[in-house]
């Protein structure tokens, strides 16, 4: 039988180790080679040709190549804050290992990254928005104490004139909840609408708000420049006077400049002076509406005039926020409002109600909702479709992984002699385990890095997509705190999704099988093929799934596309005028309209 610990130990000499552990690498890849030279004579080549043969493969390099790197990082010291056996010992320097690795496989590096980016990016884009819509609170200090009230019960419904899907309250409702409440500190009114800030000409249309005079200050919103309305500035009656506008209004029309308070701003043919401009990121209490300028409640009259719904007993416009006292909770606030109910529906009974809808308004009660993250027709609108495009991406990010996991499995098996070494100069099969998951989770990071970045394009891509131009949505798409933890925690499942299971195979290793030259691969065992075929089956069928769901979906935008609308609906315009500053009587503005239209038509 040969002697191979000359040979070995001739090739061990270049990388000086110490006498004990170089006598233990000697006697461990000895037998190695001694195997391999009982398996070549057993097969039936000569004994002089298979000592031949194994020092060939001895010789070849690969060797003394793969045992110079591991023989390097054994002679780093371990990081001084972290002591010998803990569990983030080396883990420093197994980081660094890692990022090393995947710099000599670019093509590998690139393939993960893109694919963790587009399934981490497109599940925090459809996050990042159900974020904006249903769970981020409004800016303003304590969002918690903030009650929505309205009515909570209301059984056949309400009847009269409705300005916005928000109008919860008349404004004799109003007053009457704002002089007999007792569960808030303070109670304020705001309703929607839209101005004209043009006098002549083509009219321009923004979003405005108007509010009772301390809505500022029982939300707590603060001023950016000069001052926001207060309680003098709405008195019933009042004339055209102080107006507020937004943060975002005063960046885009007049580029930040302080000087605009003091400013006059017509709207709707008025003149208002600019008062003040209201705190960065604040846009009112309907999330996915903008809001430009900021009127009192008592100048709606005014803007509408004979359309005015201020002083109609039946005229819904107003909703109502509320700050609870202290002590207080909303079940409390409830009860306190539902009490003083039949007294405030009798003080505000419409004299044009007939005796059905007279009883059906009596019966109604008030109560308190939570209102930290304000309202939204956003919520009821898309909250299904968003969950929905959510698990698609879901399923999208399951395909990466399970792709990622096969080519981790390849890449183990390509490693596999260098793990064999590491095994044979004593490595643990759990640090060996965590080496392998550092490069998993150094990919999972830069996915998810790329995956934010990505994420941040898709969702204003989404936004856009669901805007029209009569309908434009206006949502807060910065990364705060719930959408960084959602992506820290989609990278670290992507890490255990595909890294674990190759980083266990790869441990397993036979280190005696593993130095064969012509050894069948271990990562390619029975057990080992039948993971990457789990794999490669669940990729398939998740595709498929997916497929599925896109041919339904294209059916069936395909049939709304050419659903019969029953009228030609192309070369159509339609156009709203405002004639109200032309102030024609009554019995002129049909002829009126009638003689413009045959001047287009000529």
């Amino acid at each position: 039988m040969p002697d191979w610990k000359a040979d070995v130990a001739r090739h061990l000499r270049e990388l000086r180790l110490e006498p004990h552990r170089e006598a233990e690498i000697v006697e461990e890849v000895a037998q190695h080679l001694n195997d391999r030279y009982q398996e070549l004579v057993s097969s039936g080549k000569p004994e002089t040709d298979a000592r031949r043969a194994v020092l060939a493969e001895l010789n070849a390099g690969s060797f003394t190549t793969q045992l110079r790197p591991l023989i390097a990082r054994e002679r780093e010291p371990l990081p001084a804050t972290a002591p010998a056996g803990s569990l983030f010992s080396g883990l420093g320097k197994d980081l660094r290992f890692g990022l090393r690795q995947l710099r000599l496989s670019p093509g590998f590096t690139v393939v993960a990254i893109l694919s963790l980016a587009l399934g981490i990016g497109a599940n925090t884009a459809i996050f990042q928005l159900l974020d904006a819509v249903r769970l981020r609170t409004l800016p303003v200090p304590n969002p918690q104490q903030l009650a929505d009230i309205k009515f909570v019960y209301a059984p056949n419904g309400r009847s009269g004139h409705f300005v916005s899907q928000f109008s919860n309250l008349t404004t004799g409702q109003w007053e009457q909840i704002h002089s007999q409440q007792q569960a808030f500190t303070d109670v304020a009114a705001w309703g929607t609408s839209v101005v004209n800030l043009n006098r002549t000409g083509e009219a321009r249309f923004v979003p405005a708000l108007y509010v009772s005079g301390n809505f500022f200050q029982t939300l707590g919103v603060a001023a950016a420049a000069g001052r926001l309305l207060s309680p003098s500035d709405d008195q019933k009656g009042c004339a055209a006077g102080a107006v507020d506008i937004s943060y975002s209004f005063w960046q885009r029309e007049f580029g930040g400049n302080p000087s605009v308070v003091g400013r006059t701003l017509s709207i709707a043919g008025l003149p208002f002076q600019v008062v003040g401009v209201t705190e960065s990121g604040f846009s009112g209490i309907q999330v996915g509406r903008g809001l430009d300028v900021i009127l009192p409640l008592c100048v709606e009259p005014l803007m509408d005039g004979e359309n005015s719904v201020y002083s109609d007993p039946v005229g819904w416009w107003l909703a109502a926020i509320g700050r609870l006292k202290p002590g207080w909770t909303l079940e409390r606030a409830s009860a306190q409002l539902a009490a003083i109910s039949p007294g405030i529906l009798e003080a505000t009974l419409p004299p044009k109600y007939d005796a059905q809808r007279r009883k059906d308004y009596l019966v109604m009660r008030l109560g308190a909702q939570p209102g930290a993250t304000g309202v939204s027709h956003l919520r009821r609108e898309y909250s299904t479709p968003l969950w929905l495009l959510m698990g698609i991406a879901g399923i999208v990010l399951l395909i990466a992984c399970a792709n990622l996991a096969n080519l981790m499995l390849a890449r183990a098996a390509a490693r596999q002699r260098e793990i064999a070494v590491r095994l044979a100069l004593g490595a643990s099969r759990s640090r060996l385990v965590r080496q392998l998951l550092s490069e998993s989770l150094l990919l999972a990071i830069l996915g998810a890095g790329a995956g934010a970045a990505l994420a941040q394009l898709l969702s204003r891509t989404l936004v856009s997509f669901l805007a029209t131009s009569n309908s434009r949505l206006f949502v807060d798409l910065h990364m705060d705190w719930r959408v960084l933890a959602f992506t820290a925690a989609l990278a670290a499942l992507t890490c255990l999704l595909f890294g674990l299971a190759p980083a266990l195979q790869a441990s397993h290793t036979a280190p005696g099988d593993a130095m064969k030259a012509t050894a069948r691969s271990t990562t390619a065992g029975p057990n080992r093929f039948g993971l990457r075929r789990a794999l490669v089956v669940s990729q398939v069928a998740l595709s498929l799934m997916l497929v599925v769901a896109a041919v339904l979906f294209v059916r069936t935008f395909g049939n709304l596309v050419n659903l019969n609308a029953g009228f030609e609906q192309n070369h159509i315009l339609v156009a709203d005028m405002d004639y109200s500053t032309l102030k024609l009587p009554k019995e002129r503005r049909t002829s009126y309209k009638l003689d413009l239209l045959a001047q287009i038509r000529a």
